[in-house]
């Protein structure tokens, strides 16, 4: 009866909630990127690779834009990413008590990830680089770090999230639920408030 009563206790399973929650993950995403890049920078040399002939190696790259080496200017370069992670947050804050895995791990990653790379614009005025995929015929080749792939990965979850939800909405409501036209309702009524009599 004694392990049953431990097994329910909700304090019991308190680390692994932890562990699942945004912050959390946001900042293991965050240590790791930096961990890594910081490695690359004390390892290789700009533009130094190892192995040299392998199609995935790693390539000590420093990269002034934005996600994936799109080019962007410094200013674009650092509001961009402030913005997405306010939306992301704010996406958080609206559906947090629904206590989502999905919405966690999404939220985590993503704002883990930009956070990386925005430390190291704001630190040195350009993002390292170091995960190089080259094709078969040598003519594409892909660089980026794992800051980029923690993006990725958030935006794809965040998706995956808020369709879900969306698909819940109109499944309890029914087939004719438009879930953005409340949003819109709001949005007109305030820039166009109806005058009284």
């Amino acid at each position: 009866m004694r392990k049953l009563a431990v097994l329910r206790d909700p304090g019991a399973l308190g680390l692994w909630q932890h562990v699942q929650t945004a912050p959390f993950l946001g900042l293991v995403a965050l240590t790791v990127d930096q961990l890594t890049k910081l490695l690359v920078r004390e390892t290789l040399l700009p533009g130094e690779s190892i192995p040299l002939d392998a199609r995935i190696r790693i390539t000590h790259v420093v990269n002034p834009g934005i996600l994936f080496g799109a080019p962007a200017s410094p200013l674009v370069s650092l509001i961009l990413p402030m913005a997405m992670i306010l939306a992301a947050l704010g996406i958080y804050w609206k559906f947090h008590q629904s206590n989502s895995r999905l919405l966690n791990v999404g939220t985590g990653l993503f704002v883990g990830g930009t956070l990386g790379n925005l430390l190291d614009r704001i630190i040195f005025g350009h993002v390292t680089d170091f995960v190089e995929v080259i094709t078969f015929g040598g003519d594409v080749r892909t660089i980026f770090n794992l800051a980029d792939l923690c993006i990725i990965a958030g935006i794809v979850i965040l998706e995956i999230f808020l369709i879900r939800h969306i698909i819940g909405l109109i499944r309890q409501k029914g087939m004719h639920y438009n879930p953005l036209k409340p949003a819109v309702e709001r949005f007109i009524h305030r820039r166009c408030p109806r005058q009284k009599d």
